[in-house]
């Protein structure tokens, strides 16, 4: 059975990364814009557990939940580069079954005022759609996601003045492309798979690139900021995964420290990163107790929701406002994070 674990690939994606991680000692780790994967037994880590960085940096946190789902989960942010709007997309629904996870996508508008605060909701929905979700929004607007439909085909979309267009990469033998990430340009990230492992791609000017992690087993791309710079993750023949950034033709990687598992999602135009991450082989095999971060100037410190038993920020602005998904008793819900 399937878990509901985000943020980015589902069970099939997971079967194929574990194919392509030729025998490692590790079990897959789901990401969050996806479902959880189906798991072999699991098998002694290469790393030992590790301790948590410093403390979270401090946030007021507000709960979005789409009316009427125990299921919210958060995804994007738009970068504020260019508006004062506060926009977070997502995807809503119960824990259906491969290969996405969602039953729709949604658009939360975010206002703050002394005397007041507002939220509206909105669905973001594709025509035909069996199971979809929205991953990331512009200052203009415009939305990226991606959508199944009677095919079971995953395919990426692009939502711009209220019209659908579908992003499917040209790549000879692709069978699935996630669109992530989406800058005020409209250049648009995410990944693609193959037969046997997944690679990032870049649509940009009309033009698809696929990228991956030098001597990577699997590369996922998931945010990109108004620089063209782009944050994931991939992972190692030891069976460990890293965070990434690519900035002009250069990939940095790094792991929050102690990490068995390090995931990057969102990056801002300061090249401030959001993800999350696991300490203990728990986390990396059941991926139930993950933990985020945030990474501003290279430091790196932990983002930990009260009551959470897991937190996932997705996304962060310009102006240092975090989005996410988190974890609780009751189900999954989404997040807005303003610096105090």
């Amino acid at each position: 059975n399937c878990t509901l674990g985000h943020l980015t690939v589902s069970c099939t994606v997971l079967a194929w990364m574990l194919s392509a991680l030729h025998g490692s000692a590790q079990t897959p780790l789901a990401g969050l814009r996806g479902i959880g994967a189906r798991r072999p037994a699991p098998q002694p880590l290469s790393q030992a557990d590790g301790t948590s960085p410093a403390s979270s940096p401090k946030y007021a946190f507000t709960v979005l939940d789409f009316p009427g789902t125990l299921y919210t989960n958060g995804f994007g942010i738009n970068s504020g580069a260019a508006s004062s709007r506060v926009e977070i997309v997502g995807g809503i629904g119960t824990n259906v079954s491969d290969p996405i996870g969602y039953t729709g996508g949604f658009l939360t508008y975010y206002a703050e005022t002394k005397s007041a605060t507002t939220e509206i909701f909105r669905g973001v929905n594709i025509p035909g759609a069996t199971q979809q979700a929205a991953s990331a929004v512009n200052d203009s607007g415009e939305i990226v996601g991606y959508y199944s439909g009677t095919s079971a085909v995953p395919q990426g979309y692009l939502q711009s003045g209220g019209t659908f267009t579908t992003i499917a990469v040209p790549f000879a033998g692709a069978t699935w492309t996630e669109a992530d990430g989406l800058n005020n340009s409209g250049e648009v990230v995410g990944y693609w798979l193959d037969a046997t492992t997944s690679h990032g791609f870049l649509l940009s000017a009309g033009t698809y690139t696929s990228f991956d992690y030098p001597g990577a087993v699997f590369t996922v791309g998931n945010g990109i900021n108004n620089l063209g710079e782009i944050a994931g993750f991939y992972g190692d023949t030891s069976g460990l995964y890293h965070g990434f950034s690519l900035s002009g033709g250069t990939y940095t990687s790094f792991d929050v420290p102690g990490s068995i598992a390090t995931e990057a999602y969102g990056i801002n135009d300061a090249g401030d990163i959001v993800g999350i991450y696991c300490l203990t082989s728990k986390c990396f095999e059941n991926f139930e107790t993950f933990q985020g971060f945030v990474s501003i100037g290279g430091s790196i410190a932990t983002i930990t929701i009260p009551g959470a038993t897991a937190s996932g920020p997705t996304g962060i602005n310009d102006k240092g406002l975090i989005a996410g998904v988190y974890y609780d008793a009751v189900g999954r819900h989404a997040f807005l994070a303003t610096p105090k």
